[in-house]
Order: structure tokens, then sequence, then C-alpha cells
């Protein structure tokens, strides 16, 4: 019982909390709702209406004749546009569109828009007759066009990687997707109040607009292909919805429990429905399944001999391709067709169409295309050859003791001259190799192989007698514009025993090993004069790689050099000037500019002092013979002697190069202009001094008319010089006037063979990934004369011709700078080849299986087209026809298991064993019926479900219709 005092405490209470609420707060705010404004979500819906009325789709003329494959033949059309104007909605709209055969009647689809835009809505009202189409067959002549996209069995199961997946699942040739913006993260996993608004809003602005075709909302993770639609036309309303399950429900395994589903949605109970299945299994043939007797093994190790001078073709795998074998049941009576847990009628080999597709694996890795590429990423590194061999010199020098020091020397000193393979370092380190077990990337036995590879020509290369694999020039001269080197060639034997180590023997390692080596064997060969084999020409030929021209540079000083050690005369046979006999002490590290002017031949005046070359010759010399018909102008009595003149310099391209940039950035003043003309007129002052110690009192007019007759201009019983030659000034009469007459002998060489063959050897000496990009174009050029010989040897069209290679090739090297985008586009169409010519020859071990069926070129025929269309293939009469019985024998998993009785010992007269093919890697099914929807009153429209079955997902796709007029 309560007592007064409480009740008097509540009373209080109270009282006081009325007098605190009518207290007004002074910081409270009087907000108005306007219900007037436009709220984000209307907004959204009038931004797509507004597309949709761009894109004048209300007025839009649908496709409604589909030819067969035309989802794969013909091209799709896009348009695209942004929603970006609406607070939390960013969206890109997209709109699909399949372009119309030429063949499409235009009269016909007018005709069928006027009749629906003057009867409206009532096209479909007569229920009676749509009634009857559920219970007898499907007419897609009396539908809406979406209706009859949906209804057409032409495009069932398209094969195309590019196809848009709901017009896979759905049959449509038009509709629209709105996708998530890449800046509207809140969209990608997006809730499901969310998700029925943004589906509201197609809905209304579909509705609002009267869009003839349907609109698509994609949510949640690009890759997991999730939609949500609506279409709406002629009183009907189509909602597409898409389930995707990593688990497969056991009720949906089966074609039996997938109709269960089928006639749930739909709300039709009855038995007679007629309800139509297209239905088509995928079974596969992986490259690893191909195993027949008798076939050698292409991926076993060959032996060093074999192997080096030689580019591996093939697949890095097995998983290269597949092949596809569909199995389809098109158009099939659903409820006619027994497919449970226990028993199906869906039989592959009872199939009535068969069809075939190879598909090649997109990360797939083939040997050429795989080589060339791993080679030239080699070619970023920076490290010296000398930082690679650093360590093996530490520990040499930390092990090394003085006895074994001392026979290391020894060793080196009395080295026989005919064992010039054997370099000081190898030599230093194999002398301890079975102490000490240093480090070496490549033993002794297998260098020596290698070497005896480059350099064919050494004693030890034809004691070892050993023949080794080789590549020969195309007849054609398919590569005369690509700057590489000749098959035969130094340079191009060594890029593949470069390749060849990097690949055996421990990478870069021993590249900079092997490289180091090669190295000190060219010096070698300089320093005794011995010429070296593979290298042609006597000048650098600058339509040839790099190191090419450098080795030919080094072939020209080792020529010049034997003439000079073994010639007296003042040319040499091969048309260079002999060097000097005296060569400058090697010890030396300085030279001045009196030493370097040496004469080229002996003096006929030994007794004069070095000094005396300086003053006027007046006694002629270095004379080659008498010009028959000219004479001095001064003494008509003498006849003009030819002098013996040096040969122009050989250059290189880089050299070449160097000198010309040289010309172009010598300054425009008067200074400039004369060390322009200086550089420019070497060899014009060697020839004018040679000519004024042949010819003493010679003028330069003398000198004009033998070395230019077409500046020597004679008119009318007169001569003079041409108007070019008169002038005053000119780079000819300087150089006259500064030439002094001196012979050959006398002069400052052009070319000094020491100087030049010491450039090259420095230039051998460079960075590992030098070596790489130096040795490059003779890999590429024979990865592409391997690919060559293979696609003579098959007989097999493929993507790239030869031709089409080879100039993809020399675009590559005609430019100074090294293009990686044209060298992954060359990539790319070698692994397309190889690709190919890969897996003909898998088919053609393949065909094996089958070669005493009837019929075996035409199979063989056959999988020749699967590798060059590489497209589906339709197999003409199935299982029963030649063809198939062909593919059955190849694809028959009870073939493994026989052996060899499953290599041709069948024929079709015997009585051939049972078949057992592969379980189906995905079985797809696709159900279509005419039914009324949601009552039984309501007019008759098209449903349809698409399933996707595999081993490790499920995928439904369905589009069911209800009546808005009689719902």
């Amino acid at each position: 019982m309560v007592s007064l005092e409480e009740k008097d405490a509540r009373a209080k209470f109270h009282n006081n909390a009325d007098d605190d609420e009518s207290i007004e707060d002074p910081n409270e705010v009087f907000e108005i709702t306007d219900f007037t404004t436009a709220s984000d979500w209307e907004r959204l819906i009038a931004r797509l209406e507004d597309v949709i009325n761009e894109w004048k789709l209300p007025r839009l003329v649908p496709e409604t004749k589909l030819s067969k494959g035309s989802f794969v033949t013909n091209k799709w059309k896009e348009y695209s546009t942004d929603i970006t104007d609406v607070p939390d909605y960013e969206f890109i709209v997209k709109r699909f569109q399949l372009r119309p055969d030429e063949k499409t009647d235009v009269s016909a689809l007018t005709s069928i828009v006027k009749q629906s835009s003057l009867e409206g809505d009532n096209v479909l009202a007569s229920a009676p007759r749509f009634a009857s189409l559920s219970h007898t067959s499907f007419s897609v002549d009396q539908f809406p066009p979406i209706f009859e996209q949906m209804l057409s069995t032409e495009n069932d199961f398209p094969l195309s990687a590019t196809l848009h997946p709901l017009a896979r699942w759905f049959g449509l040739a038009d509709f629209v997707v709105m996708t998530s913006s890449p800046f509207n993260k809140i969209d990608y996993k997006v809730s499901e109040d969310r998700l029925k608004i943004l589906h509201s809003s197609i809905v209304m602005a579909v509705s609002n607009t009267k869009c003839p075709i349907p609109m698509f909302l994609q949510f949640d993770e690009p890759l997991r292909q999730m939609f949500v639609g609506v279409s709406e036309v002629s009183g009907f309303r189509t909602l597409y919805e898409i389930i995707d399950l990593q688990k497969i429900p056991e009720r949906l395994q089966t074609l039996s429990g997938l109709l269960e589903i089928f006639k749930g949605k739909i709300g039709v109970e009855d038995s007679t429905q007629l309800i139509k299945a297209s239905i088509q299994f995928t079974i596969d043939l992986l490259p690893d399944t191909i195993e027949f007797e008798d076939t050698p093994e292409e991926n076993e190790d060959s032996s060093l001999t074999l192997k080096l001078g030689s580019i591996p073709f093939g697949p890095e795998e097995f998983n290269s391709f597949v092949i596809h074998l569909f199995t389809s049941w098109p158009n099939a009576n659903a409820d006619a067709i027994e497919d449970t847990l226990l028993h199906s009628d869906l039989e592959p080999l009872q199939a009535p169409k068969w069809a075939a597709q190879l598909v090649f694996e997109e990360n797939a890795t083939y040997k050429i295309a795989e080589t060339i590429k791993t080679f030239a990423k080699q070619t970023h590194r920076r490290e010296s050859i000398h930082s690679f061999l650093e360590y093996l010199e530490k520990e040499q020098l930390r092990k090394e003791e003085k006895e074994q020091a001392a026979e290391v020397l020894e060793r080196l000193t009395a080295a026989s001259p005919r064992d010039h393979l054997r370099s000081r370092l190898s030599k230093a380190i194999y002398s301890r190799l079975p102490k000490y077990h240093l480090p070496v990337p490549i033993d002794a036995e297998n260098l020596n192989d290698i070497l005896a590879y480059i350099f064919p020509d050494s004693d030890l290369a034809k004691e070892m007698g050993k023949s080794y694999l080789t590549f020969t020039e195309p007849p054609d001269n398919i590569f005369k514009g690509a700057k590489a080197a000749p098959c035969d060639s130094l340079a191009f034997r060594l890029a593949l025993a470069v390749f060849f180590v990097y690949e055996r023997f421990g990478g870069v390692l021993a590249v900079a090993y092997l490289w180091q080596e090669v190295i000190l064997e060219l010096r070698y060969r300089w320093e005794n004069g011995l010429l070296i084999a593979g290298v042609d020409g006597d000048m650098p030929n600058h339509g040839t790689c790099l190191l090419h021209q450098k080795l030919q540079m080094l072939k020209c000083c080792i020529i010049k050099r034997q003439a000079g050690s073994g010639s007296t005369g003042e040319a040499s046979p091969q048309g260079m000037q002999s060097s000097s006999s005296m060569y400058m002490d090697t010890q030396s590290d300085v030279m001045t500019d009196d030493e370097d002017e040496f004469f080229d031949c002996e003096t006929d005046d030994e007794d004069k002092p070095r000094n005396s070359t300086h003053i006027a010759v007046l006694k002629p010399e270095g004379r080659k013979e008498a010009h028959p018909t000219l004479r001095l102008l001064h003494n008509p009595e003498v006849s003009i002697f030819i002098p013996v003149t040096q040969e122009p310099a050989p250059m290189t391209e880089d050299v070449a190069r160097e000198h010309l940039e040289k010309l172009v950035a010598t300054e425009e003043e008067a200074e400039g202009k004369a060390n322009r003309i200086r550089l420019q007129s070497v060899a014009l002052v060697s020839d004018m001094s040679a000519f004024k110690a042949a010819n003493p009192g010679c003028v330069f007019e003398d000198f004009v008319r033998w070395h230019s007759p077409r500046d020597w201009e004679e008119e009318s019983g007169t001569s003079r010089l041409s108007e070019r030659m008169s002038q005053a000034g000119t780079a000819w009469k300087d150089a006259w006037e500064a030439a002094e007459g001196k012979s050959v002998r006398r002069q400052k060489r052009l070319f000094d063979e020491r100087v030049e063959a010491e450039n090259v050897l420095s230039f051998m000496d460079m960075l590992i990934g030098e070596v790489f990009r130096h040795t490059l174009p003779m890999l590429m050029k024979a990865g592409l004369i391997r690919l060559f010989e293979e696609m003579d040897s098959l007989e097999v069209t493929v993507q790239h011709d030869k031709r089409t290679l080879a100039k993809m090739l020399s675009r590559l090297f005609s430019e100074q700078l090294f293009s990686w985008t044209d060298f992954e586009n060359f990539i790319t169409s070698l692994r397309s080849n190889e690709q190919a010519l890969c897996a003909y020859k898998s088919m053609r071990r393949l065909s094996a299986k089958s070669a005493a069926l009837p019929e075996h070129q035409t199979f063989t025929n056959f999988l020749r087209q699967l590798v060059e269309d590489r497209q589906l293939r339709a197999v003409p009469g199935g299982a029963r026809s030649p063809l198939g019985q062909h593919i059955a024998v190849c694809f028959d998993q009870g073939n493994q298991s026989r052996g060899g009785s499953s290599s041709g010992n069948v024929s079709l007269r015997a009585q051939p064993p049972k078949r057992r093919l592969p379980s189906p890697a995905v079985r797809q099914f696709i159900l279509r019926t005419v039914a009324p929807r949601p009552y039984l009153f309501s007019r008759p429209s098209i449903h349809r479900m698409f399933a996707s079955l595999s081993e490790r997902d499920i995928r439904i796709a369905g589009a069911f219709s209800e009546d808005l007029l009689y719902g």
C-alpha cells in the first residue's frame, strides 16, 4: 500500500517534468521536410530514363530473325555512357547490340512493328490461340521480338570467349547493362536492401519509357558475373535471375531435378505441359591422354653434343591445349528424357549431333618463344663479367699454396702453341679441381666441347672430331634485311653457345665464364696472327649485327698483321696496306705523337735521320704505274704517275655513327668549319701527299685531272677547272696547300690494326647484359629457322607466314633503339605459330590410334582443320558416321586400358568393342516453355531457364514472364 508521502513525492516529480518540457531549447532548429524535392532514388530513375530516350530505345526495331550461329559470326556493337550526377549512384550504362545480317528483311521487321503499334497490347490478347501452343509446339512468329529471341534455338550454346554471358544464357541479341563505376566501391558488395532499390529503379525506368529491350544490373564482384534484370513489352514483364552455387545439390545434378525446379517456378504441375530442352555435354581430351606405343618421347633429355647448337621446340607443359567434344540433343521433349541419379538416357555415344573444337591454353608456354623471351630479359642486367668471376678468383687466392702457384705458372709458361683453347683462367682452375673442387660452372670436358664448337678450326676441335648440329640459311634469302649474322658465322655459333650454357650450366655465371674464355681465345689469336673461322668479308658489313661487325674488324686487323710480318710490298694481296714490320714495345705505357707516326714499309734511305721526312722530297717515290694518257701541265714530257695510296679505314656501324655525330656537332664558326673539313678530308690529304711524292713538280690541276676528272673541263681546245674547283678558299685547295709530299711509307696510317684490335677486344669485355643483347639477334634468327623447318615438315596452315615473321625481325633491329612493344608482338606471333605446329604434331599422334579404320585421311584432314580454323567443326552423322567412329576411338577411355589393341585392329565390319568416353566436364541445359503466369487465366508467356553444371559449381539463369494485364 502506497503511503501519503510517496503520493506527494510522485505528484511533485510529474509537475517538475511538465515544467521542463514547457521550457524551449534555444539550440533547437525548426525543420520543414519538403516532399516536393526529388530524392536520390528518383533522380537515378530520371537519369536512366534520359539514357533510354537518348539512345531512342522506345522507338527501336528489335531483331527477330536470328541466323544460325549469328552470335559468334556477327559483330556486336557497344554503346556506353556514365551516370555521375546522382550522389551515391555512380554507374556505367552499356548497351550490347548484335548487328543484323545483310540478308535480314527490314521491311518485314517494319511491318511487325507497325502492327504492334496499331494493335497495342492486344497483339497477344487472344488467350485460346496461345493456350493451344502450350500443348502442341512453339511458334515464334506470334510473339514480341524479345520472346522470339528467347525461343530461338539457332544460337544455343554459342562457343565464343568474348561473347557476353547474358547473350549466352538468355539468347538475347540486344540488352542494356548497368554496372557499378570503378569509383563506386559500395555497389560491388551491395546489400540486399540497396540491391532492391537499384532493381526497382530499373523496373520504374523501363516501365515509364516502355523500353522494349531488357535492362540488367550487375552486382557483386565482376568475376562472378551476377546480374538481375527486367523487361516489359506488350503487357508482359520478364524477370531475369541468376543463381551461382559452389556446392551442387543432388536434386540439381540431373535433368529431372532441373525440370522439377523449372515447373515449380512457373507454377505448372500438369504433366501434359510441353517443355522443350536443348542439352549439350562437353567432353575434354587433354594432351597427356594422347598415349600409344612405338612413339619416341620428344621431351627426353638428349646428350650434350646433340643439344649443343640447337633450339628446342615444343610445349613446356602438357596442358597446352584441350580438344572439346560437344555432344548435343537439340530441342528435345524434356518429359520424354529420363535422367536421374540411377539411370540416364543421355549417352554421348547416342547423341544425334557431334561437334569438336580445339582450344589452346592462354597461359601455356612454348620452348622457342619462351627461350627468346627469357633470354631477352637478361639484357637489363648491368653487372660486369668480372664481378661474376670474382668469387672464383678469391677462392683461388685463399686456397692457393706456394708450390701449387708455381705449378700453375709453370703450366702457363710451358703451354704448347697448338693448345690455345685452354686459357690462363681455365688452366689455373682446372689444375686444382681434383683436390679443392672449386665451384666452376662449366667443367673442363664440357668447356672444351663448347669451345671446339665455337672455334671449329682449332687443333683441339680437329682432334675431338665431333659433329655438331648446324643451321642453314633459307634458300629464298628471306633474312636479307635482318641485322643478324650468317648461320655459319662465329657470332651465330657464339649466340647458340651462350644460350646453351645459360640453360644447362647455371645461368648467368656460366655465360660470364664462357665469355671470358672466348675473349682470351680471341686475344690469343690476335697476338699470334691466327685467323678466325666463321668471319666472312674483308670489311665490316653494316647490314649485320654489331657483334659480327666487330669480329670482322678483328679479322681485318689479323690479316693486316699477317701481311705486315710476311710481305715486302706496299700493298697486301687482300687490297689493304701492309702493316709495319716493327711493332712498338707492348710494355710501354705512353705513346707520343712522334712514335705514332711510323712508316708502313722499309724506306729506301735507311741512313737518313728521322726528321728528314719533313724535308721537301725531290726524288719521286711511292709510284705504282704511269698513267697512260695524262702528263704534267708544266712539264708535258713527263707522264703523271699513279701513286700508291692508302685504302679507306674500315669502320663498324657504331664508329661510323660517332664520326657522323662529330661532323654534325661542329660549330658553324670558322674554327668549327675548319675542324669539319679536316675530319672529312683525312683520306683526301693522304692521296694528295702520295700524289705529290710520286709526281714532283705537279700542281693542283694535275691532281684534279687524275683524282676527279669531271672537274676538269675541256671546251674548244681550252682546258680549265670546274667552277667549284676554281673558287678561292675551297676545301680541296686548302687541303692541297696543307698536304706534304709523302709516300704512304712515310704517312701516318689511316688504319692502325693494333689500335682497332684493342678496341674490338675492349668492346668484347662488356657488361653481362650487353652479352645477351648482342647475341639476341642470332638467337631470334635461329628460333625462326627452327620454326620454319617445322612449318615445312608439317602440312598445316599457320597464322603468320615466313615472310611476315622475317619482316618483323628485320624491323625490330633496323632502328637504333630497341622497341619492346615490337618485341612482344614478335613473340606473340612466334608463339601462335609454334602453338599451332605443336598441336598438329599431337593431332597426328592422336590419329594413329584409328589408323586401321576406313576413311582415315578424312579424319586427318578434320584434325588439321581444327588446328587451322580454331573454330567449332561439326561432325556430320555424329557417332554413327566414319568420322565419329575415329573420334570415339580417340576419346575411348577403355582404349587406354586395352593398350596396343587400340592402335588400329578395329574395323567397322567386325564387332567393335564397347566404347567408354570420359565423363563430361560440363553439362548444359536450356529449358523453354509457353505457359500462363501468374494465373491459369493469364495470357501465355515465354519462360526460359539455362543451367550449367561442372565439377566445381552450378549456375542457373532463369527468365520468367508474367502477364500484367490479366495478372
